[in-house]
């Protein structure tokens, strides 16, 4: 396999001119380590902004990107396990198709609302070369801020080998620290999701994940469910990091700031409240908009054939979603 470059893997939910942003901020910092880049374009799109894939497909028509068009959305959802042996299926998970189809040793997984100001990538592949050990993935560990341990002080990223607390000790936390997902915390420390804790995962916000182990440990050739296959933890990410660890498997806390902003035009610092809120989504993109002006013009100079192109495309996506949306107001009646 080849080791000198990294493929990137990035999910497409809308936001252009954040995507635009974070491709082409990594690119000008860590581009001599990228070799191909993966963009998996959701089926659904927020905000019907379905013409917009065609207005960024121009923008980064100079770099190395692969496309994949998903046949299913499952957004915070999972297929049934049993259906994963079927690539169709299987590759719709985020960034499962780049993971798949990567003939290099380390994957680079992002968001696409990311702000790189520095050669993340570079760093975090010096920490596993650096390594004594075989490292499953770098990046970012746990989801602190909702985690209990962390509010009584006895845990973070830099210490999740070493807290270890029983069924009764995790129970006692959720009880009196209340995390925003107190009710899957109950539900899995019950059934002996212990360690690591319920919220601790290997974010993929900004990761670099062994993709020669993923392969082999994860369906359909291990055992493992792939990352995000499965809804009964609290992120996308924390099953897969649950079981490797358990397995015995290495990972190694890099926090990415300053390196690396995620969710830089919002004072949350979190890309979900705009998919529920347009104000919000479209305040955050015009601020996008503006960062591109200033650092990358040329990304917004789109000829009119192309607008036209988008503008067709869009017509066709519309239609082709509007037999969905009949289904789906139908059935809401029925109910």
């Amino acid at each position: 396999m080849s080791t000198n470059k990294v493929d990137v893997s990035i999910n497409y939910y809308g936001k252009p001119y954040q995507t635009l942003v974070t491709l082409l901020t990594l690119w000008r910092h860590s581009r001599q380590h990228i070799g191909t880049i993966y963009i998996v374009i959701e089926r659904q799109q927020p905000y019907g902004q379905y013409g917009s894939i065609r207005l960024l497909q121009w923008a980064l028509q100079d770099l190395p990107i692969h496309y994949y068009f998903a046949n299913q959305f499952y957004y915070h959802g999972s297929p049934a396990i049993d259906s994963l042996s079927d690539p169709k299926i299987r590759y719709d998970l985020k960034y499962q198709y780049g993971l798949e189809k990567t003939n290099k040793r380390y994957h680079f997984l992002s968001h696409n609302d990311c702000l790189y100001e520095d050669d993340l990538l570079g760093s975090l592949l010096a920490q596993v070369e650096s390594s004594n050990e075989i490292v499953a993935g770098v990046g970012l560990i746990g989801q602190c801020w909702n985690c209990p341990a962390f509010s009584a002080q006895l845990c973070d990223g830099s210490r999740f080998e070493e807290f270890r607390p029983t069924g009764a000790q995790n129970l006692t936390l959720v009880d009196r620290y209340k995390p925003p997902r107190a009710k899957i915390h109950y539900a899995l420390i019950e059934t002996g999701y212990n360690h690591p804790l319920p919220e601790c995962r290997l974010n993929e916000y900004a990761c670099l994940v062994n993709a020669e182990q993923y392969k082999a440990l994860t369906l359909p050739r291990g055992k493992m469910l792939p990352l995000g296959a499965a809804w009964h933890g609290t992120d996308w990410g924390a099953v897969w990091f649950h079981d490797m660890v358990n397995a015995g498997y290495k990972f190694i806390n890099f926090p990415f700031e300053p390196k690396m902003t995620h969710a830089p035009f919002t004072p949350t610092k979190s890309g979900h409240t705009s998919d529920r809120d347009s104000d919000e989504y479209f305040k955050i993109e015009s601020k996008a908009r503006q960062y591109l002006a200033a650092e990358f013009p040329d990304a917004l100079v789109i000829p009119i054939s192309v607008r036209i192109a988008a503008w067709f495309y869009q017509g066709k996506a519309t239609a082709r979603r509007f037999p969905e949306k009949l289904k789906s107001a139908i059935r809401g009646i029925l109910r």
